[in-house]
């Protein structure tokens, strides 16, 4: 048989097929089986990003570069999202609104939009810049600290997950220290520590919830 002819038989089924229309696609089924917790700890990291965004933004403002304030509301815009969201409405319609990991996220949520509000109005003319850079730096490593924590206690990469753990309580050290190292006070240092201190007291383990929960 001719080798041309062998690849165009080949090919007339795939000819056949209807075009991918990807913007007609459905949204992936969510398992039943997924927790309530293990999406909340999904929350919780967009919570944790916003908090970075926020952080970079305000180092931005404090040298006067133009994108600063448009960081800022990017990280307002996704904190808004991940707690306003018909994902977090649907969550609270299943009966999660008690939960001590519901109240933790909208506590550690609501202190992030007060800190950001005030990150807003840093400025080149800011005085004593050097602490609040190494303040928003600790935000910065503590969230990337809690997330990695978070990500390693969902149990999905084996051996590798030890080690996402204890380089994230490692970066909580290291974020608790830094709030030590800043000999600043007032208001900017106090909300920066309650975030802190919020972010290292780490949501419980998703794959410690009880498996007649799952599925909420």
């Amino acid at each position: 048989m001719n080798k041309h002819f062998r690849w165009l038989l080949l090919l007339l089924p795939l000819i056949a097929l209807p075009a991918c229309d990807y913007s007609q696609q459905e949204a992936p089924v969510v398992p039943r089986s997924m927790s309530v917790t293990l999406k909340i700890h999904h929350l919780h990291m967009l919570i944790n990003h916003s908090l970075q965004m926020a952080a970079q933004g305000a180092d931005m403002n404090l040298m006067g570069i133009k994108h600063g304030p448009d960081m800022l509301d990017k990280a307002s815009d996704l904190l808004n999202r991940a707690m306003s969201g018909p994902e977090m409405a649907n969550m609270h319609k299943a009966g999660a609104t008690d939960s001590a990991l519901m109240k933790m996220t909208h506590d550690l949520a609501a202190k992030a939009s007060e800190l950001i509000v005030v990150m807003k109005t840093l400025s080149p003319d800011t005085a004593n810049k050097q602490s609040y850079f190494m303040l928003n730096h600790s935000i910065e490593v503590a969230a990337t600290g809690n997330t990695l924590i978070m990500q390693g206690q969902q149990g999905m990469a084996g051996d590798v997950d030890l080690v996402m753990v204890n380089h994230g309580q490692t970066m909580l050290g290291e974020a608790s220290g830094l709030l030590h190292d800043v000999e600043m006070t007032g208001a900017y240092k106090d909300l920066v520590t309650e975030v802190v201190s919020m972010l290292i007291g780490i949501p419980e383990m998703p794959i410690s919830q009880n498996k007649s929960t799952a599925g909420s």
